[in-house]
């Protein structure tokens, strides 16, 4: 299972070394390609963990082209990427970035997306479709893939908002195997549009950050999340600003 690995992932995350020279290094904004990252998000090796919450840790990578965003702690290395960050919506577009079985030439999920962020503090907007793939079953003709994925002759089906659950189209036998996803538009059929609709991404809505970070700012403050705590930092050593406390509470963010 992969929520065992995902779980560790997370623990090593929170005992990950803060710096090399404490904890008076700057949160500093940073920017990934076109986003820019800064509190309640941190990239790995560049800002230290304190910097945002230990779940949102980014990895920046520009090894093969321009640089882009992933979650840190997931189950397989740069499984999402963040291509949207909304600080001000407290929301993210995420797309995966994975292949089914091994086979290159098709970019569809081999697990249930939704399930491997359980462990993340996001929720999936229900405002995001669900694409069904199925497959090991007879598959209907107006729902077949153009091609097999992993060796599986395969089908395909939007079956409408997130929350409302798996509508079945008709004609699809009810023993197959299937894997959903999320995805921002249901584009159909979705047999010839699914790669754009995974490439699309989906929305996730992120909890309420802790703490009043925009009014730390204004008052020439660095917002963190040090200690399993809220903390608004003014000067160069690491000390609370005037007037202002930790915040903590029985929720905090892993």
């Amino acid at each position: 299972s992969s929520l065992p690995v995902l779980l560790l992932l997370l623990i090593a995350s929170l005992l990950r070394p803060v710096t090399a020279t404490g904890r008076n290094v700057s949160c500093t904004p940073e920017s990934c390609g076109d986003l820019t990252i800064r509190y309640p998000f941190s990239i790995a090796g560049v800002q230290p963990l304190y910097c945002g919450y230990p779940a949102f840790d980014l990895t920046c990578n520009a090894s093969t082209g321009p640089a882009r965003a992933y979650l840190s702690n997931t189950f397989r290395e740069q499984l999402f990427r963040i291509s949207d960050i909304s600080y001000e919506n407290n929301s993210i577009v995420a797309d995966v970035q994975t292949v089914f079985a091994g086979d290159r030439g098709c970019p569809v999920p081999d697990f249930n997306v939704s399930a491997s962020l359980a462990l993340f503090p996001f929720n999936v907007s229900s405002t995001n479709k669900r694409l069904v793939f199925f497959y090991n079953c007879t598959v209907p003709a107006e729902l077949l893939l153009p091609w097999p994925c992993g060796n599986h002759t395969m089908g395909a089906y939007i079956s409408g908002l997130w929350d409302g659950g798996d509508t079945v189209p008709r004609g699809v036998p009810t023993n197959c195997r299937s894997v959903s996803m999320p995805v921002r538009a249901g584009m159909e059929p979705a047999r010839q549009h699914y790669e754009r609709m995974i490439s699309d991404g989906f929305l996730l809505e992120l909890p309420a950050p802790q703490g009043d970070c925009d009014g730390c700012r204004q008052v020439g403050g660095e917002c963190r999340f040090d200690q399993f705590a809220f903390q608004c930092i003014c000067g160069t050593n690491g000390n609370l600003c005037p007037n202002s406390t930790k915040v903590t509470n029985s929720t905090a963010h892993p």
